[in-house]
C-alpha cells in the first residue's frame, strides 16, 4: 500500500472550489472522519485514493502535493442571482465545464469572424438599462425580423423556439443548448445551479441555455438571454416565467421586461386575453403568441390582469405539467440514443449550427486541423470525420 503524503490544504481548496460538501466525498472505506484528518494533514490517503479525489473533484494528482493553495480561479462572469452582480463564486465543476468550453468557443469563432473581414454587430451593447424596455423590444424584434405571421407559422412553442434560434443566429448570436456537460451524459447540468447565461462580444456574443429545464421556460430564458446581448451585460441567469419573488438585480429585472414584451406585447396581449379561467384565458393567449402557458400567465401576472395568488396557483401547476411532459421525452430520446439514432439531432442543437458550420468551414479550407476541430465539437477525431460525411463536406 504506497501513501499519498498530499497537502491537507490543497483537498480543502479543490473540495471548496468544486463546491462540494464533505459527506458528497465520503463513500466506503473512505469515511467523513478519514476526509476530516486528511485535510487536517493529522493522516494521508492510499495513493489509490488520492487519484480518485483528484478525479472527483477535477483537478490533476499532482495538483494534491502543490505546497500552496493557488489564486482564486472564479469565472469572470457575473453571478446575475445576486443582488449586487458580483463575480461568480463557487460554481459546480459541470458550470465551469460548460462556461470554458463556451468561452473558448467564443473566442475562436471570434478569430475566425475578423480573419474574414467581419464588422462588429451593431446590436450588441446598443442600449442600457435606462432605456425603455419596449424600445429595446421593438428593436430586437426588428432585428430578429419577427413579425406576427411568423408565430402563426409554428405550430407550437417548440417550433417557435427553433424559430427564435434560428434568427437568432441568422444576425450572429453563437446559441447553444444543452443538459449536459459536452456530449457526456453522465455529466448532467442542474437546473437549480442555472437556466442560461449570456456573453456579450461585438462580433461573436453567445447565448447559453440550460437544457435541462422545461422546454416551456426555454423560450423565455432566450428572449432574456439575447435582452443581455442588446445592453451588452455578461451574466449567468436564474430566469424563468414563474419567479415567485422578483430579483433584486437591476440587469435581470430590466431583462424580464424586455423578454416578455418581445414575446407578448402589450398592446396585442390586451387583444389576445379573453374572459375566462385564469388557465383557460392563459391557453389561449399562448396559442396566439405560440408561447407557453407559463410565459402567458407572467404577462397577465406583470399587467395586473390576474393576482398574485392566481398566477402562483395557476403557473405551479402549468409547471409540474410541462415538467411531467419533458420528462417522459427525455426518457424516450434517452433511449433512441442508446440504440444510437439520435446523437446527431442533440449534436447540433448543443454545440449550435453557427459553431457547426464554421467548423467544417474552416477544415475542409484548411483554416483548422482536425485536431482543433475535433476539439471545436467536442467529440473525437473519427466522429468528426463521420460528421463531415453526413453534412456532405468530404
Amino acid at each position: 500500500m504506497v501513501v499519498a503524503y498530499i497537502n491537507g490544504k490543497m483537498l480543502t481548496w479543490a473540495r471548496e472550489r468544486a463546491a462540494f460538501e464533505i459527506e458528497r466525498l465520503a463513500k466506503g472505506s473512505v469515511t467523513v472522519e478519514k476526509l476530516k484528518a486528511w485535510e487536517a494533514g493529522q493522516d494521508y490517503p492510499t495513493q489509490a485514493q488520492a487519484i480518485r479525489l483528484a478525479e472527483k473533484l477535477g483537478i490533476s494528482y499532482a495538483m494534491l502535493f502543490m505546497p500552496g493553495v493557488p489564486p482564486a480561479d472564479n469565472p469572470p462572469i457575473p453571478d446575475l442571482r445576486t443582488l449586487s452582480g458580483q463575480q461568480l463564486t463557487s460554481p459546480s465543476l459541470e458550470f465551469r465545464a460548460v462556461l470554458n468550453d463556451t468561452i473558448i468557443r467564443q473566442e475562436w469563432i471570434r478569430d475566425e469572424r475578423l480573419e474574414r473581414g467581419a464588422k462588429p454587430l451593431s446590436y450588441v451593447g446598443r442600449f442600457a438599462l435606462s432605456s425603455d424596455p419596449k424600445a429595446v423590444a421593438a428593436d430586437m424584434r426588428h432585428a430578429l425580423c419577427l413579425e406576427p405571421e411568423d408565430r402563426m407559422g409554428c405550430p407550437d412553442f417548440e417550433a417557435f423556439i427553433r424559430h427564435l434560434v434560428v434568427r437568432s443566429e441568422a444576425i450572429g448570436v453563437l446559441v447553444m443548448r444543452s443538459a449536459i456537460v459536452g456530449h457526456d451524459t453522465h455529466r448532467r447540468l442542474q437546473v437549480s445551479e442555472f437556466r442560461g447565461f449570456a456573453l456579450c462580444d461585438d462580433f461573436a456574443p453567445v447565448v447559453f441555455i440550460n437544457d435541462a429545464d422545461a422546454k416551456a421556460a426555454q423560450v423565455f430564458t432566450l428572449a432574456h438571454e439575447l435582452a443581455h446581448i442588446w445592453i451588452g451585460a455578461n451574466g449567468v441567469s436564474d430566469r424563468r416565467p414563474n419567479q415567485k419573488n422578483e430579483s433584486a438585480n437591476a440587469i435581470e429585472l430590466f431583462c424580464d421586461r424586455v423578454a416578455a414584451e418581445l414575446l407578448v406585447p402589450e398592446a396585442e396581449f390586451s387583444r389576445a386575453w379573453k374572459p375566462g379561467t385564469t388557465l383557460s384565458s392563459a391557453r389561449t393567449a399562448a396559442a396566439h403568441f405560440r408561447v407557453s402557458t407559463l410565459v402567458a400567465l407572467r404577462r397577465a401576472r406583470d399587467l395586473g390582469r390576474i393576482s398574485f395568488d392566481s398566477f402562483i396557483t395557476a403557473v405551479d401547476a402549468e409547471y409540474a405539467r410541462f415538467r411531467e411532459i419533458d420528462s417522459k421525452k427525455r426518457e424516450k430520446q434517452k433511449e433512441q440514443e442508446k440504440r444510437g439514432g439520435n446523437f446527431w439531432a442533440s449534436f447540433e442543437i448543443r454545440n449550435g449550427s453557427t459553431l457547426n458550420s464554421a467548423v467544417v468551414d474552416a477544415l475542409v479550407n484548411r483554416r483548422a486541423t482536425f485536431t482543433e476541430a475535433a476539439t471545436l465539437l467536442g467529440v473525437t477525431i473519427g466522429s468528426t470525420i463521420r460528421y463531415l460525411r453526413r453534412v456532405g463536406a468530404q
